[in-house]
């Protein structure tokens, strides 16, 4: 005999689990650690330069405390070093580990590509398609910042569109680790945008004709190749 459950259990129960994947609200940590990756990502704050908690502290105007929990948080990430008698410096890293982390994120990506093409409703598809869409009235102006929003845009959208969590935040994270490394705004080069372009016109088909195993590889080759794009620049520009 099959258990029965008290009237209004279900909707108790649904409400839970709900609460349990809800994203936390923000930390003071969390925000002192958001403003830390964006300085970094901007070169405010360079490979090797010594992060003193008094000093960031001052910097965000917060006390000491939440910049110890978001520099350890930080290390745990791997984007800065906590080294003994020095301090928590930004991580500096070689050419060889920014090819190892694109290598997984391409994976992780093309994982969500792979499940965005067979799990995404027909609205995230529309949504989809119409963001693709803008991109070729972007493309065509050479309007930079906006490639680079609706860029960043259109992969979220194939992040979402794969219903897991777990993936998602784990693309975030490692791409997290290549923030030192991708400080050079190649995508602001007309050519590159063309090229980036026509990568995602193949991604978006391939999700929109639920072909998962041509989505995975689509978006892996997306990735892999910014990700050389973005090593060639830091070879250029290196002494």
């Amino acid at each position: 005999m099959k258990a029965r459950l008290k009237p209004g259990l279900d909707a108790t129960l649904a409400l839970a689990v709900e609460a349990e994947v809800r994203e936390p609200a923000p930390t003071l940590a969390g925000i002192v650690q958001q403003k830390i990756v964006n300085d970094i990502a901007r070169g405010t704050l360079p490979p090797g330069m010594r992060l003193e908690e008094n000093e960031i502290a001052a910097r965000y105007q917060v006390s000491r405390t939440p910049v110890r929990e978001a520099l350890r948080q930080l290390a745990s990430l791997g984007m800065v070093d906590i080294r003994l008698r020095q301090g928590v410096v930004v991580a500096e890293r070689s050419l060889d580990h920014f090819t190892y982390l694109v290598e997984v994120i391409a994976d992780l990506e093309a994982s969500g590509a792979r499940y965005a093409a067979q799990r995404m409703t027909e609205a995230e598809r529309q949504h989809l398609s119409a963001v693709q869409a803008d991109m070729v009235q972007i493309v065509a102006r050479g309007q930079a910042q906006r490639f680079d929003k609706t860029n960043k845009l259109l992969h979220q959208i194939v992040h979402e569109g794969a219903h897991n969590a777990v993936l998602s935040r784990g693309i975030e994270q490692m791409r997290m680790r290549t923030l030192p490394y991708t400080r050079a705004e190649f995508i602001s080069e007309r050519r590159r945008m063309e090229i980036s372009h026509m990568e995602h016109h193949g991604i978006v088909q391939a999700i929109l004709r639920r072909e998962p195993e041509a989505a995975y590889h689509a978006m892996r080759l997306h990735v892999i190749d910014a990700g050389h794009v973005a090593e060639d620049k830091d070879t250029q520009n290196a002494p």
